[in-house]
């Protein structure tokens, strides 16, 4: 089993805080640390100051909504996208889309959530934001080489082939 990922809980209920963490911690396939906050601006407060794997976010907060959320969230926080997971009471589609649109991974009604789909739910999260760095880092490394190449093919001095050869793969592992 990999290592805990941490999940950033924001919630204003703590019934549903303590029941998406007891969901979480009997995951089979992934352990979690858990950080809460009741309101929408702690919550951004601790995704700029603590690494988070993932956040789960109620939708109604008495501060401001997922939403609005989502929205200072993606011109705060100056690290990579953390996925996100709005948990609202009432299923609304038109809501779901907006949601999805300002960067939500995923939209789950709290009163049809069940332990595995939640569980489910965030791991997936969690690994399409890790497969989509590594696609990144990819295509970057795909983009130096093709420089390199080239670079290399656009000179005919062979000592210059060779310190611009030097210069790329240093610049590609870094």
């Amino acid at each position: 089993m990999s290592n805990a990922k941490t999940l950033l809980i924001v919630d204003d209920c703590i019934e549903d805080r303590e029941a998406y963490r007891r969901y979480l911690l009997t995951d089979p396939h992934q352990c979690y640390h858990t950080i809460e906050a009741a309101v929408a601006e702690d919550g951004l407060a601790l995704c700029q100051t603590t690494h988070c794997d993932a956040i789960l976010l109620d939708f109604c907060l008495p501060d401001m909504s997922g939403l609005e959320f989502l929205y200072e969230f993606k011109h705060q926080v100056l690290q990579t996208a953390i996925p996100t997971i709005v948990l609202t009471g009432q299923g609304d589609e038109e809501v779901a889309v907006q949601a999805m649109k300002r960067g939500a991974k995923d939209y789950l009604v709290k009163q049809h959530l069940r332990r595995d789909v939640l569980q489910s739910a965030v791991r997936n999260a969690i690994e399409h934001s890790h497969l989509q760095r590594q696609l990144g880092q990819t295509t970057e490394r795909q983009r130096l080489i093709a420089t390199t190449a080239l670079r290399i093919r656009q000179s005919l001095n062979l000592e210059e082939i060779l310190n611009t050869a030097v210069a790329e793969v240093r610049n590609l592992l870094q």
